[in-house]
């Protein structure tokens, strides 16, 4: 099956990210996308779940509640009957750019060389810019090259936004 470049998330679970992001500026925030691989291979987030209580915001970075985002994402799955789970990461750069810096192609790496991710395309969105609108930028990890000097084949996702209702 062919990978296609488009990406689909809910109206509302972008509104919510977006809020999050707000609410944080001028330091970083982020967390989890949750949803499922479509029969065409895309990527669709129906919810995310944010830095967490414990988290720790800074300028350039942020460091989740990773104990609190596990237990947002188990319950997530059950409450889904396992049909949804992990896609990938999201988080802000309040005042950078609306791209993925080399930090976070290499939390992606990171991502698909663990197991218990259970995906090897992680997905990571950037919303950069602030308030009052936050533009958006969509990646995911095709393949890793082995070797030496492994690299990292990433693709540019095409944001599609849905609403809820028209699943």
């Amino acid at each position: 099956m062919s990978i296609t470049n488009r990406f689909w998330i809910a109206r509302r679970v972008l509104a919510e990210m977006r809020e999050l992001a707000s609410r944080h500026v001028p330091v970083e925030t982020g967390g989890m996308l949750l949803g499922y691989v479509s029969e065409h291979n895309e990527p669709v987030v129906t919810a995310i779940v944010g830095a967490g209580p414990a988290a720790r915001h800074r300028r350039r970075r942020f460091r989740p509640d990773y104990d609190y985002q596990q237990d947002q994402l188990e319950s997530h799955f059950r409450s889904t009957h396992g049909r949804e789970t992990y896609l990938g990461d999201w988080h802000t750069h309040p005042a950078g750019a609306c791209a993925l810096s080399w930090l976070d192609k290499r939390v992606l790496v990171r991502i698909a060389k663990t197991p218990s991710s259970g995906t090897q395309r992680p997905t990571m969105v950037v919303l950069a810019g602030g308030t009052p609108e936050w533009r958006l930028h969509a990646s995911r990890l095709l393949s890793l090259s082995v070797g030496l000097c492994g690299q990292a084949k990433l693709q540019t996702l095409e944001l599609e936004i849905y609403d809820d209702a028209a699943i």
